[in-house]
């Protein structure tokens, strides 16, 4: 008998390490895929601290404080077809004639002298009619249409949470002069600014590019 009890409390502490042992080890290994998992996770944008970032550098837009709205831009600008340097006639046929298929930085110098021409009144006219709260819950927002004299223009603004990106497209329409050799007739001309932003760290917008279309 004593023989017999010796080895049942020897296989009882045995059985008892063995699963000590394996709860460990799947701790551990846990641990490692937790640990994995994080590392691949990207921040995801935080609804209440990117309205406060929206909202103030819409606010800086609306005091036209060039120093603060700067400090949503990393300069510099790197645009894909230059497209930045169309507005407002920054550059001649010959700048862009050099410049071919390469972006040519857009520094902060020059954002300084065309500031006006980037961030018009149009644009921010537009972006003060931007209600957060929709934009960021149901991911898009559209302006009321707003006019300057024979011109009409809107916001359509769009946010991916996915691709942290926000989307400001400004759309505009104005009356030209056709002149087509024998009557004068106006036509409606319609354009397009469409403003991109990222999403860093998951609650700060920064300013990335200008596309122009129409």
């Amino acid at each position: 008998m004593r023989i017999s009890l010796t080895l049942l409390i020897f296989l009882f502490i045995s059985c008892k390490q063995d699963a000590e042992k394996k709860s460990a080890t799947e701790i551990k290994e846990n641990l490692e895929i937790s640990k994995t998992e994080n590392i691949k996770i990207e921040p995801q944008a935080e609804p209440n601290t990117l309205v406060e970032s929206f909202k103030e550098f819409r606010n800086a837009i609306y005091q036209r404080d060039k120093v603060k709205v700067k400090e949503f831009i990393d300069f510099p600008i790197y645009n894909d077809n230059n497209e930045i340097w169309y507005l407002g006639n920054m550059a001649d046929d010959e700048f862009f004639k050099k410049a071919g298929d390469k972006v040519i930085p857009f520094p902060e110098t020059e954002f300084d002298k065309y500031y006006d021409k980037i961030f018009s009144n149009y644009f921010l006219r537009g972006i003060l009619k931007i209600k957060t709260g929709i934009l960021f819950s149901k991911g898009e927002f559209e302006t009321i249409e707003l006019t300057d004299k024979d011109t009409k223009f809107k916001i359509y603004a769009t946010y991916n949470d996915k691709e942290n990106e926000i989307i400001l497209n400004l759309a505009i329409e104005s009356p030209i002069k056709v002149n087509d050799g024998e009557n004068d007739s106006i036509e409606n001309s319609e354009s397009n600014v469409i403003y991109y932003f990222k999403i860093e760290n998951g609650k700060d917008i920064r300013f990335k590019q200008i596309r122009v279309a129409g």
